[in-house]
């Protein structure tokens, strides 16, 4: 069986075809490469933006934390006062009834 005969020319048209073809699947390769990369860093300026944010909120949040507990201790010192003061007078009335 013998194989149709192909001339140079026909061969060097399909070459230069390939290799424009692997030249625009390159550069089309390269392009989306940048652009995931553009894709991604900006993604990660996003995330570290939120984290920074999150972190802020979170300081924020401990000292309203620790003003509220600053709070609840000074109630906890009103009422001992009070109680201080009700065993006072009770002892006032208790002394005013012997005399």
């Amino acid at each position: 069986m013998d194989l149709p005969s192909i001339s140079k020319e026909s061969v060097d048209l399909v070459s230069s075809k390939f290799d424009t073809i692997i030249a625009d699947v390159s550069e089309r390769m390269n392009y989306l490469i940048q652009q995931t990369c553009q894709s991604a860093e900006r993604h990660h300026e996003q995330c570290v933006a939120v984290a920074d944010e999150s972190t802020w909120e979170m300081d924020k949040l401990r000292g309203i934390i620790e003003r509220c507990d600053e709070i609840e201790l000074e109630f906890a010192k009103i009422k001992r006062i009070g109680e201080i003061v009700k065993e006072f007078k009770n002892r006032v009335a208790y002394l005013e009834k012997r005399i």
